[in-house]
């Protein structure tokens, strides 16, 4: 069993790198496969011995070997685990094991399912957002944006084609209008760093508010993508780098920075479908309550296109647009943290769950906690849509990681061999630097033997 990351779709691959990602100084990080399940790694030095295992992975081994539930229970320590069967008959224990089920811990990323399940009752699976365009007498265009999650060059193509149908075929000024979420928001967890996961939020949005270039040999700064414009921020990061390569970076000045790039990425755009803009790229503006709506861009991806993509990639950035959204949509423009606690709240009361405190809505942030069973509840609630986690093991396990540098969760749903309309719910929640890589592989291992084991072969009749 292995759960690394699956390959990102056709449009998010030009966007988020597959295996590496580049950092402020122009270093590039991978990050490693996860081992399959019960497999211990052997690491062998240059002389080809064996290097010696590291006192956590030792540890785990260790406890592997002991019977049920101490190898579980060794496995953990401090952490959480617990597993239910919420289609237990009448008068049978729903709850088939519990460990550490009250204690509050901070979830990081398997909290998307949470803001999923609150975006898709709200929402519902066929909500699409648009962008609105509004056109002056003297050829101003101005973007309204309300959050789109899914903002990318493929959609921003599309929208052009929309708007030269409609008659465009000159701007003077191109104006942003991101006023649909508060201006200058920066949700905890955020730290402003170069990594792609670490990206701004904002109304008006493009590409997961990423710039993506490529340098070669001589220098030359050049596409990376044939979709994606080369803006002139794009360029200049560009020149500041010393290697070769392609690079997809977070636009981490400012929100501000980042809305100001998507005007840039919109004109190109324009440009390069011959629509000519004379004048400049004014953003952080409202747009005039007088103006109609010359073209509205409706997305081609609907919530639950979006819930599953964030699910499987775990977009941090995606995740935290809806999430805002959210509040908007129930509260009012503009989006702030305040009306999205709200929105969670709201839901929390509707299934009458215990309240979980939220920094954000994708995992980056610290002051988010929860116990094993609040997310056990909320699995309950979004089992009907398990169909939009990723598939873990073979289609057996769906399931959905959370992982930071002293974090490492699990939660999701075991399908009963034989019985797949009958799911498990189960939650692993460890916080801590003592958990080797390989904890997650191991605990859901030994939650599989003990809750839904292969089925046996049935025995031939007769016989000589």
């Amino acid at each position: 069993m292995n759960l690394g990351l699956a390959e990102p779709s056709a449009a998010e691959t030009q966007i988020q790198k597959k295996k590496t990602q580049a950092n402020a100084t122009g270093k590039k990080t991978t990050k490693k496969s996860s081992p399959k399940t019960g497999a211990a790694l052997k690491k062998t030095s240059k002389s080809g011995k064996s290097a010696k295992k590291r006192p956590a992975a030792k540890r785990a081994d260790q406890a592997l070997s002991l019977p049920w539930p101490q190898n579980l229970q060794a496995l953990v320590g401090d952490g959480a685990v617990l597993v239910v069967d919420h289609h237990a008959p009448k008068g049978q224990p729903r709850e088939l094991y519990a460990y550490n089920a009250e204690k509050a811990y901070v979830p990081a990323s398997i909290i998307k399912i949470v803001t999923s399940g609150a975006a898709l009752e709200f929402f519902g699976p066929d909500y699409r957002f648009k962008t609105d365009f509004l056109l002056t007498a003297d050829k101003d265009l101005w973007v309204v944006g309300y959050g789109d999650p899914y903002l990318v060059s493929e959609e921003l193509a599309q929208a052009v084609k929309g708007l030269q149908k409609k008659g465009l075929k000159e701007v003077r000024h191109l104006y942003l209008d991101g006023s649909y979420f508060q201006k200058g928001l920066v949700l905890d967890g955020n730290t402003q760093t170069r990594n792609p996961y670490d990206a701004y939020n904002g109304a008006v949005s493009v590409n997961f508010n990423t710039i993506n270039f490529a340098r070669d040999k001589k220098g030359t700064v050049l596409r990376s993508s044939p979709h994606i414009p080369l803006t002139p921020l794009a360029r200049e990061m560009g020149a500041s780098f010393k290697r070769r390569g392609s690079f997809c970076l977070n636009i981490s000045e400012s929100p501000e920075m980042a809305e100001l790039h998507a005007g840039q990425t919109i004109r190109a755009h324009l440009e390069e479908a011959g629509v000519k803009v004379r004048g400049e790229i004014i953003a952080g503006q409202t747009a005039p309550k007088r103006l109609q709506v010359f073209y509205s861009h409706v997305s081609s991806k609907n919530m639950e296109d979006n819930i599953r993509s964030l699910l499987e990639h775990s977009n941090n950035f995606m995740t935290n647009q809806i999430f805002l959204a959210l509040g908007a949509e129930l509260y009012g423009a503009p989006a702030t943290l305040e009306k999205s606690r709200l929105a969670m709240a709201e839901y929390f009361k509707r299934h009458s769950l215990s309240p979980i405190f939220m920094g954000d809505g994708s995992g980056l942030s610290r002051q988010t906690t929860l116990t094993a069973r609040q997310m056990a509840a909320v699995l309950e609630i979004v089992e009907p849509e398990r169909h939009l986690f990723r598939n873990c093991d073979d289609g057996q396990v769906l399931c959905k990681t959370g992982t930071m540098s002293d974090i490492k969760t699990l939660a999701g749903y075991i399908q009963r061999p034989g019985d797949p309309d009958r799911p498990i719910s189960f939650v692993v929640l460890l916080n801590g630097t003592s958990y080797p890589a390989k904890i997650r592989n191991d605990v859901l291992s030994i939650l599989k033997a003990e809750f839904a084991p292969p089925l046996r072969p049935a025995s031939s009749a007769g016989g000589r």
